[in-house]
């Protein structure tokens, strides 16, 4: 991997971000991408979006989102301590005994999440994980006129985890999801830009707002930009750690290449010209079928304007929405390496649709 694009990455991924709170991360992006884009825009809600050669055809939206998982403080009790709720799919079993950061008007207020220590739990009735609500976090104030003073409700808390490279290939942070697609998003758009061969298509690269609450920024970018087709980057379940039954799951391997969706939103044309692609350069894909327990901002953008040709293309990671999530950079590298020369592939005018 180029070292310009990890240093690139490892600035995202320790930028914090929480569902609708993006606009640190969007600047961040927007600076990056202003070295190769013809264009790039902001909208009302702080959608981010980078356009190379759009005088072409077809307009190709290719969409990562950049928001994380978070928190957000609900109550402040008398004792001085944070009662909060989550900001998307946040496990509660996950997060006691965590640090954080409170991102509060006056700056940064560092805390813990409280954890009773064994040796004061009643193994009777403390053997199940506690609910949301019931865990607090601490700040070291006195009482809660002390945290009120630097906190307020409504305050968005991240996670202090952040980004470690294990070995030299595989990575280890929080907010990998979905961080690195839009960190696909912007190199795809650096390669066409940077490539001899120059695109013929529109390329949008997106980096969308809040997909953890309701992928509601990709809804917004499609309308924006009206493509001809779209291609979601989100992560994917690496399902070969222990305890994941790949009969209800698939099989899907860390550092064996990125994944391609089958089904529901994924346009079968789309879907066999990615595919394509991928054999023509040796790129190697794992396939899956599409998701019934989630969705991807591919899941509100296939139905709109009448029918957007769609497709989820993914990097495996382990761990999804916890504070260790853990990626094979060689699979983002071949994400690139096949998006880009998809987009590179394209004929002028070219589309997709299924024949009846």
């Amino acid at each position: 991997m180029r070292s310009e694009s990890l240093d690139f990455l490892r600035e995202l991924l320790t930028t914090p971000t929480p569902s609708g709170y993006e606009s640190a991360g969007q600047k961040l992006w927007c600076q990056y991408v202003r070295q190769w884009a013809d264009e790039v825009h902001t909208d009302a809600y702080g959608n981010a979006v980078a356009v190379l050669n759009p005088k072409g055809d077809p307009k190709i939206l290719i969409d990562g989102h950049i928001d994380e998982i978070g928190l957000m403080v609900k109550h402040i009790d008398d004792k001085g301590f944070i009662y909060f709720q989550s900001i998307g799919g946040v496990d509660p079993a996950l997060v006691s005994g965590k640090r954080v950061n409170i991102h509060a008007q006056k700056g940064v207020v560092r805390g813990v999440i409280g954890a009773t220590a064994i040796h004061l739990k009643d193994k009777e009735k403390d053997s199940k994980s506690p609910k949301m609500h019931e865990v607090f976090i601490d700040i070291g104030a006195t009482d809660g006129k002390a945290v009120k003073r630097k906190v307020a409700v409504g305050d968005p808390i991240t996670f202090v985890d952040d980004f470690e490279m294990l070995d030299k290939n595989i990575a280890v942070s929080r907010a990998l999801d979905n961080r690195i697609g839009v960190w696909v998003a912007a190199e795809v758009l650096r390669v066409a830009a940077t490539s001899k061969a120059k695109p013929k298509c529109a390329l949008y690269a997106c980096s969308s707002i809040q997909e953890e609450t309701g992928c509601n920024g990709a809804q917004m970018q499609v309308f924006n930009v009206q493509p001809h087709a779209a291609i979601a980057v989100d992560v994917t379940h690496a399902t070969d750690s222990p305890g994941i039954d790949s009969k209800l799951h698939g099989e899907v391997k860390l550092g064996k290449g990125p994944t391609v969706s089958i089904g529901r939103e994924n346009h079968p044309v789309l879907v066999e010209r990615l595919r394509k692609t991928a054999a023509t350069k040796k790129i190697p894909l794992q396939v899956e079928t599409f998701s019934k327990t989630g969705g991807t901002d591919a899941y509100v953008m296939w139905t709109k304007n009448g029918g957007v040709p769609s497709a989820i293309t993914s990097p495996p990671i382990r761990y999804m929405h916890s504070t260790v999530e853990l990626m094979d950079l060689r699979d983002l590298q071949r994400m690139v390496d096949w998006l880009g020369a998809f987009v590179l592939d394209l004929k002028k005018g070219e589309r997709f649709k299924v024949k009846v």
